[in-house]
């Protein structure tokens, strides 16, 4: 009797706890929305005890339940020296990776291309043009290029995404310096806005900036052995 009594107890704690828990995640949620006007894509107990992990637009911030204070910045284990901010933002972007709006990159699939990437480029960018020709050494590999125009771009970046075949007059502009076709006046460019907004959102400030299925991210081009031993992290 006194085993399921116990048991019983054990269960309405574990309720109540779920309950309470689940009331401050919604006073937190509440509260910054009171306090800063932001909505938090996810709200979860902080490693610190007292403290919340809130993520807005892909970036952590730590706040108590009131939020009268935020803290902006990367806890750090002492014990294994990991950041563990930095962790929780790529068990994020992992989670995320099938979120992407793919339909506004161009893809280009190099043989089988069962490994992907998604990169951020501009179309007169020299270190793109680099990492184009990476992308084709290294091969078996989709590659998702959303166009954010930086370097005064914008009328060969609309002229890309209009192409026919925005994948070919992508890669041939960058690896041949072939230009596209003028684009036709109808032509939906709608894409190049969306992607400088996504680019904003990850705090992308230049180019290449490529995403890995593993969370990594990497600014700027590198080699391709560098690039295959980011293919390989899961």
């Amino acid at each position: 009797m006194k085993k399921s009594i116990l048991a019983a107890l054990c269960a309405a704690a574990v309720a109540c706890g779920a309950v309470h828990a689940a009331e401050t995640e919604k006073t937190v949620r509440d509260n910054l929305m009171s306090a800063t006007g932001l909505v938090a894509e996810s709200v979860k107990p902080a490693p610190i005890a007292g403290l919340w992990e809130v993520v807005i637009q892909n970036r952590i911030f730590y706040v108590d339940p009131s939020v009268k204070y935020v803290v902006a910045g990367s806890i750090l284990d002492t014990k294994t020296q990991n950041n563990l901010t930095q962790e929780r933002l790529q068990q994020i972007a992992r989670d995320s990776w099938k979120s992407w709006p793919f339909k506004d990159a161009i893809k280009q699939v190099y043989g089988k291309g069962s490994r992907e990437v998604v990169v951020f480029a501009d179309a007169n960018c020299g270190y793109c043009r680099v990492m184009e020709k990476t992308f084709e050494k290294v091969g078996d590999l989709t590659v998702y290029t959303f166009i954010f125009p930086m370097f005064d771009s914008k009328v060969a970046s609309r002229n890309l995404v209009c192409a026919k075949d925005p994948g070919q007059a992508w890669h041939d502009w960058m690896v041949n310096r072939t230009p596209a076709p003028e684009a036709p006046a109808n032509c939906d460019s709608s894409a190049l806005e969306r992607n400088a907004a996504l680019a904003a959102r990850y705090g992308i400030t230049g180019t290449p900036t490529t995403f890995f299925p593993s969370g990594d991210r990497v600014n700027g081009a590198i080699p391709a052995e560098q690039l295959e031993m980011a293919l390989a992290q899961k």
